[in-house]
């Protein structure tokens, strides 16, 4: 095999691992944790809170782990993690033992999201990175797609069993992954000048960061609101979260196709604005059609946000400038994500109700492609002459 594609295959495997399954497999076995009495509404959403808590200290980190460490023994040692966390969680030890394992499982899925892409981007030639970029970022997606086929099946044998099966998948992955990353990566952290057009960089990094919040609802919630809330069951639930994974899958492609029409900058702008209509369509309407839309565009534009924002920092502060830009970008978003795990356990333990949920999302991420409009028009008064 091109030593490119097994390159990619282990990025996508790290994706897959990292976020796809040890942070997105927990939706649709949320309503499992609650119908077995493992733990009520609101410790369920406190175990996705401390997810994201994890994943904001993973992006804080994980390039000065990178630096010291060596980018590929982190990308192998998290996704061992990763999988231990999995697996630790098939036995019941309490709120305090699976929120201590989902906290860790979030800090190995940060880095693996974050130094994935950009060791393999420093390993190939410029007219490949594209592909490879669509690959990993798949990856996502993929993960989605299996944890909402596999994990309610699974699930139908009890939580643990559930647990379990997820665990053992990512320990093969991790194992069918180990020698596939580059043996000899190149370094990727080193000081950078500061970004040239810092107002409009600035402008973006909070742009970007409302996602982070914006799409909690429908990654903590989507499959409970369908399960309880709607009473249509955990399959169904399962079912809508697999949408959600489809939709991941095509998210990275569509999200490329788009920045070259319009450009980075204002494809993520435009990109916020979409998400923020489909996150408040569960609030317009329950019916299948809007629901599935719903599903299918809040997935494709959680990773297609992600390479749209890399794209923008990239764009705006120069290929010195991306590494520390991209990390200040995700660090912001991480944080934006572990306030909205914690703020909308609150609201939701409160409220009783998804709906509330659906709603915030909306709002947060229609500031953001307000915020993001202004960063065009400063991109715009720079250009004139």
């Amino acid at each position: 095999m091109d030593k490119v594609w097994r390159w990619a295959s282990a990025g996508l495997a790290g994706t897959l691992l990292g976020v796809g399954l040890g942070r997105f497999a927990y939706t649709p076995l949320l309503p499992v944790l609650i119908g077995e009495g493992w733990v009520d509404a609101g410790g369920g959403a406190l175990l996705g809170a401390a997810n994201l808590t994890g994943y904001l200290l993973g992006a804080i980190t994980a390039a000065r782990a990178g630096h010291l460490l060596g980018p590929v023994p982190v990308l192998r040692a998290s996704m061992l993690l990763v999988a231990l966390s999995l697996l630790a969680c098939a036995w019941n030890g309490g709120l305090i033992w699976l929120a201590a394992w989902r906290f860790l499982a979030g800090v190995a899925g940060a880095m693996l999201m974050i130094l994935a892409a950009p060791v393999l981007m420093a390993q190939v030639p410029a007219e490949r990175k594209p592909l490879v970029a669509g690959i990993v970022f798949s990856g996502i997606g993929a993960g989605v797609m299996v944890s909402g086929t596999l994990l309610p099946w699974l699930a139908g044998f009890g939580v643990a069993n559930a647990w379990a099966g997820v665990g053992l998948l990512s320990l093969l992955l991790t194992g069918l992954a180990w020698a596939q990353w580059p043996a000899a990566a190149r370094p990727l952290f080193a000081a950078v000048p500061s970004p040239h057009r810092s107002w409009p960089l600035w402008l973006f990094t909070l742009a970007y960061a409302t996602d982070g919040l914006g799409f909690v609802p429908h990654t903590l919630f989507l499959s409970d609101y369908v399960a309880r809330g709607l009473g249509l069951g955990v399959a169904m639930g399962g079912a809508y979260w697999f949408i959600f994974g489809v939709g991941a899958v095509a998210g990275p492609l569509l999200a490329a196709r788009l920045a070259g029409v319009l450009g980075f900058a204002p494809a993520l702008t435009l990109a916020l604005g979409v998400k923020a209509v489909a996150v408040g369509l569960p609030v317009l309407s329950s019916a299948p059609l809007p629901l599935g839309l719903s599903a299918f565009l809040v997935g494709a534009l959680t990773p297609g946000c992600v390479a749209l924002a890399s794209g923008v920092a990239g764009h705006l502060a120069g290929a010195a400038g991306h590494t520390a830009a991209w990390g200040r970008m995700t660090a912001l978003y991480a944080l934006f994500q572990a306030a909205g795990g914690f703020g909308l356990t609150m609201l939701f333990t409160h409220s009783g109700s998804h709906l509330p949920l659906f709603a915030a999302g909306a709002t947060i991420l229609l500031f953001g492609a307000l915020t993001g409009l202004a960063g065009l028009s400063l991109l715009k008064k720079e250009a004139l002459p």
